[in-house]
């Protein structure tokens, strides 16, 4: 029965729903939901079995396989949408992952605090928080009474490069109803016209409190305030009372934390990260107190209690509390819209908001307490090492499947990103043990293949015979491919089928980039003691061949066309040579051929 469930598991795109009950309680977005997981796992194990995720990332494997046991109404659906049989019941899972916030977020919502725990902590600690921070959100609304700030657009200042004088880039390079960014500013004072890229951000001296000493940073204004009184909403320009409110908490409110030091990497930059070298760099002065306040209020509760409300916290932070926030300008829309930081880098615009995190963290408390209430019955074990994967604790032969996701070469530095959260756990990721393509860390493709060799190989040795592993992988670039299939096979594992995950987002990373990709593939790998298969096709010919299937079907696009043509490839021992540009480009040669 097993076979026929792969066989239909790979016989059309698997869902990838990036919603539900845990998404929004994950240290960073999953590319496959927990549910889609367990009906994969259900189906290719038996209860009780133990199943391994070699990088852990958001712990969906981990929840996926305690999902087995009791299935969602979800699950059910999609089991039927694959036309597969699941064995429902409750199974276990070995978890490695070596970042620090993710190991500690996995084992907090594993950690089977009830809901009815989490809930009533919560309510009292947001009344504490309220008591303790609340006041630095007071504001005055458009009447003059007493109001509440929502959130606050910050401003750059930039320097007109003909009369170098100041200029607000909110007041004079965008425009609301519409909301749009303007390309040109207009010096307001000596009337000539400048292209954005040719005005250089202004700059400011400071006493940093927590370094004690005298710093340099960009110089930013509050400009427009959102507000609430009374449940009524408001928006307002920032004047100089608002300004002078935030000089007050940034110079006088009580602060003695110990300075973090930001470690940087690849994703440093001269342009918008000027002046911070530290954690509380990224935040307003209001904002930074206010998290740190939070956190030392945790600190109160016992040690459980006290890890979910910091992973509550961390939740938010990152994506929400820093001045990685930031707006858009969507079509037709009369204002800007409100969103998150971008996800796997660490940019700031020259927008960058200021949110209220009391309100924030309110409605962060749903998915938490949904999360803990579906998890706090079930019966599987979860073991999780926040240690490297390259060398496991299991002994050999003792895992009945693998489903792991590997990092994708240079795609994302995540113990750069993830150091923004680490930082207050006080231990950030060992990134030496990071699998990455890293210039900063002297890591080449060749480091990075090797040390995807490792784990592979440690997979093959723990996995018992006539098993298999499921492994998610997505690059761009031929090279990286390269390495992961020379990985596969240095390792003693071989390709048995392949799939795609029908994604339904695209990471920040995957939209901008030229050479992006839609769909991961997934393989199914098992032992092997034959040699890699070398075939007489060229990766032309894969691609000719490819197109010729499917150039027809509305659904196959040419970003889906990328990773068609790599799983082919990979299939049948053909290495993969073209970028996606290169595939890209001869899509569309191929297209307008017809």
């Amino acid at each position: 029965m097993f076979m026929d469930n792969i066989e239909a598991l790979y016989a059309k795109p698997l869902p990838s729903s990036r919603s539900g009950a845990f998404y929004n309680t994950f240290p960073y977005p999953t590319k496959i939901s927990p549910e889609a997981i367990a009906v994969y796992i259900a189906c290719t194990t038996n209860p009780g079995d133990i199943v391994l995720d070699a990088f852990a990332g958001s712990g969906s494997t981990g929840i996926a396989a305690l999902l087995c046991e009791h299935p969602t109404k979800r699950m059910k659906e999609i089991a039927k949408s694959l036309n597969v049989t699941p064995v429902w019941g409750a199974r276990n899972a070995v978890l490695y992952e070596i970042g620090t916030y993710a190991a500690f977020a996995i084992k907090t919502i594993l950690s089977r605090i009830t809901n009815r725990e989490f809930t009533e902590a919560v309510e009292g600690f947001l009344k504490k928080a309220q008591d303790l921070v609340g006041e630095l959100y007071e504001v005055t609304d458009p009447a003059g009474a007493a109001g509440t700030v929502r959130y606050v657009i910050w401003s750059e200042m930039l320097i007109c490069p003909n009369c170098h004088v100041e200029i607000s880039y909110f007041e004079h390079g965008t425009s609301r109803n519409p909301a749009q960014f303007k390309d040109e500013i207009l010096c307001p004072h000596c009337k000539k016209a400048h292209h954005i890229d040719e005005m250089t951000f202004a700059t400011e001296e400071y006493y940093d409190r927590l370094l004690q000493r005298q710093a340099s940073r960009k110089k930013r204004i509050p400009a427009w305030i959102y507000g609430t009184t009374k449940g009524c909403n408001w928006d307002r320009k920032a004047t100089e009372a608002d300004v002078a409110r935030v000089t007050e908490i940034e110079s006088n409110y009580p602060l003695s934390d110990t300075p973090q030091e930001i470690q940087w990497g690849e994703l440093h930059r001269a342009g918008y990260h000027y002046g911070i070298t530290h954690l509380h760099h990224f935040y307003t002065a209001r904002n930074y107190i206010v998290m740190s306040k939070l956190w030392k209020l945790t600190e109160t509760y016992p040690w459980n209690i006290a890890d979910a409300l910091k992973l509550l916290l961390l939740s938010y932070n990152a994506s929400h509390c820093t001045l990685m926030t930031r707006v858009v300008a969507k079509k037709k829309a009369k204002d800007f819209i409100l969103t998150s930081a971008q996800s796997g880098v660490l940019y700031i615009s020259k927008l960058p908001v200021e949110k209220n995190i009391l309100l924030g963290l309110k409605r962060k408390v749903k998915p938490f307490a949904e999360t803990y209430a579906m998890l706090q019955d079930y019966t599987g074990q979860v073991t999780i090492h926040n240690s490297s994967s390259a060398k496991m604790k299991e002994s050999g032969n003792s895992i009945d499947f693998v489903f792991t996701d590997p990092p994708f070469g240079d795609f994302i530095p995540y113990a750069e990103v993830n150091q923004i959260n680490e930082l207050w756990l006080n231990k950030v990721t060992r990134r030496e043990d990071e699998i990455i393509i890293s210039a900063s860390q002297g890591k080449d493709i060749l480091t990075y293949q090797n040390l995807l060799t490792q784990v592979f190989s440690e997979i093959n040795r723990v996995l018992k015979p006539n098993h298999y592993a499921s492994i998610v992988f997505h690059a761009a670039k031929a090279k990286v491919w390269d390495a992961f299939s020379e990985a596969v096979t240095s390792a003693g594992l071989q390709i048995v089928l392949t799939n795609i995950l029908d994604k339904t987002q695209a990471s920040f990373k995957q939209v901008v980039s030229d050479g992006s990709v839609q769909g991961d593939p997934l393989f199914l790998l098992k032992k092997s003691s034959a040699r890699k298969h070398v075939s007489q096709l060229t990766d032309e010919d894969v691609l000719r061949s490819l197109l010729a299937d499917h150039m027809t079907d509305p659904d196959f696009d040419k970003r889906t066309c990328f990773s068609w043509y790599v799983n082919r490839c990979m299939k049948l021992g053909v290495d993969v040579k073209m970028d996606a540009k290169q595939v890209y480009e001869f899509y569309d040669s191929r297209k307008r051929a017809k």
